[in-house]
């Protein structure tokens, strides 16, 4: 990944360009916390998978695992409008393989920036240790909802792994202040070449998201 002309350390939003960023990485490798720091240092908006899982009723959510795919079409759509109507965005969700592609579309399509960063833990005792706690410090009526180290292992069964260079690699040992410095360095630079998401030259001009009966 090669990066040219750092933006200062101010990291003025009025002269950022239009960029969509996206946080991907298994629960427990700090993704949240950093995409909240992100959105907050760059005021621009933020939009979590969570959010929209939350939005859907108890009654509908036990039975949301094979609609799991519905729900990251319906926050990209999300991210798609806000990227035509001139903002930012920050978006966090696992980003499990071709939603990065789809992403990735979006991008393209709206003329933004793309900026994708994964975070992981390198020291997996120190992972573990962190998913537990939060499992054990969570209050009880939200705590089923938190993800068990167990369920992250076998999530991570199905994870494509990053491509080197293609994404912003941030290991969640180091310090939060360094791993946001480094990030928002990243994101504010004017020019940076990053390698394809993918391997050849498959053409995903075909990963639309929107309904085709949506009226523009």
């Amino acid at each position: 990944m090669e990066v040219h002309g750092l933006a200062n350390d101010s990291y003025e939003t009025e002269a950022m360009q239009k960029t969509l960023v996206i946080l991907s990485g298994l629960p427990g490798t700090g993704k949240t916390v950093l995409a909240n720091l992100v959105a907050h240092r760059l005021r621009i908006p933020l939009l979590s998978i969570d959010d929209v899982v939350a939005a859907i009723p108890p009654q509908m959510r036990r039975h949301a695992d094979p609609f799991w795919e519905d729900m990251i079409r319906i926050l990209l759509n999300l991210v798609e409008y806000q990227l035509e109507r001139g903002f930012s965005v920050v978006v966090d969700s696992v980003f499990m393989g071709e939603d990065r592609y789809w992403a990735y579309e979006i991008a393209d399509r709206t003329e933004a920036a793309f900026r994708p960063i994964y975070t992981y833990l390198s020291d997996e005792r120190i992972w573990e240790e962190r998913v537990r706690q939060r499992v054990a410090t969570a209050p009880p009526e939200i705590r089923d909802k938190i993800a068990t180290w167990e369920s992250i292992q076998e999530q991570r069964k199905h994870f494509h792994p990053w491509k080197p260079e293609s994404a912003l690699f941030v290991d969640g040992v180091h310090s939060i202040e360094d791993s946001l410095e480094k990030v928002l360095r990243y994101i504010t630079t004017a020019e940076m070449v990053l390698e394809p998401l993918w391997a050849d030259s498959r053409n995903h001009s075909h990963l639309r998201l929107r309904d085709a009966t949506r009226e523009p």
